[in-house]
């Protein structure tokens, strides 16, 4: 009879399979950020280890590639391409792990674990019209206009992530500088400057409150508390029902930002840089790139075609 394995159950004793697992996240503690221990302790927890389990592995020692392999074949009956590779690039991270960190000898199951590589196409993610559909829409529809304008233009001229955007304090916006902090998925506080058109939204924002700490919430609601991720994600979902568009999530202000930056400058590594990415790749996978605009642009910077001397020579 089939049972349910749940984690609160698996072994945490010293040899058990949970156990090892811990110690991994401990280890990732200091370089991961909190939603990416999220997502391995979740892997870990629902499906590698309840797995394993089940099939009575006791030792990571003992796995073979091909119970790896029935575990994701397993997952990619519910789940999409994209979902696949994802779990596969985090169960890789844990085996080579375990493989390093106890000296385990021969070759890692993880290793002979091969799957079709998922390459979604980019999402467009907002366009410039849409933007200003909602920006005419936080006006129009006056919950908190001066807020919600605010945190429109911000997210349009700096690009930050929705966890960002909700975890600033006062402290943490310039209005002099017109500059924010944030504290950002590699563990770094990072810098983003915005435009004078948004400097105006804020300043417009901020004269709406008195007596702010500089540790209060930056985003608040007309109660004075702090606008939360939920709470700002049904505000945008309200404001795009309102402006007569499709829904739209956070991120795709992000790739809009993305998106007019490269178009301004065609320098795919600023725009990696300034979106705070690792790998260029990830950029690339930001970016719907029309790549027969980048083949004219190509032609017009033709090193040949600027170089030529002007000098003909005739063959007889």
């Amino acid at each position: 009879m089939a049972k349910i394995i749940r984690s609160a159950t698996l072994s945490t004793e010293k040899g058990g399979l949970m156990f090892y697992y811990s110690a991994f996240l401990r280890s990732k503690n200091l370089s991961c950020a909190e939603s990416s221990i999220k997502i391995y302790k979740n892997i870990g927890e629902r499906q590698l280890i309840p797995a394993l389990t089940l099939m009575g592995v006791q030792r990571f020692d003992d796995v073979t590639p091909d119970q790896l392999r029935s575990i994701i074949e397993a997952y990619d009956r519910d789940h999409n391409k994209g979902g696949v590779d994802f779990i596969h690039r985090h169960i890789k991270a844990f085996f080579r792990w375990y493989w390093v960190e106890y000296d385990v000898p021969g070759r890692c199951p993880i290793d002979a674990v091969q799957i079709k590589r998922s390459r979604p196409a980019p999402k467009e993610g907002i366009t410039r019209e849409e933007v200003d559909k909602i920006l005419k829409a936080c006006k129009e529809d006056a919950y908190f206009p001066e807020r919600d304008t605010a945190m429109i233009m911000l997210l349009c001229d700096t690009g930050i992530r929705l966890s960002s955007l909700v975890g600033l304090r006062m402290k943490d916006v310039d209005p002099v500088h017109e500059r924010i902090t944030t504290w950002e998925k590699d563990q770094r506080y990072h810098y983003h400057a915005y435009g004078s058109a948004c400097a105006k939204s804020i300043r417009k924002y901020l004269a709406c409150i008195e007596d702010a700490r500089p540790e209060d919430p930056f985003w608040l609601q007309t109660d004075g508390t702090g606008l939360s991720a939920a709470g700002a994600r049904s505000r945008l979902s309200r404001l795009c029902k309102y402006a007569g568009i499709e829904a739209h999530g956070f991120h795709d202000f992000r790739r809009f930002y993305a998106m007019e930056l490269y178009k301004t400058t065609h320098d795919i590594y600023l725009v990696s840089r300034m979106l705070d990415h690792k790998d260029v790749e990830v950029t690339k996978r930001y970016l719907a790139i029309d790549l027969i605009e980048d083949a004219e642009d190509a032609r017009r910077i033709s090193p040949m075609d600027r170089g030529r001397t002007g000098i003909t020579v005739k063959r007889k």
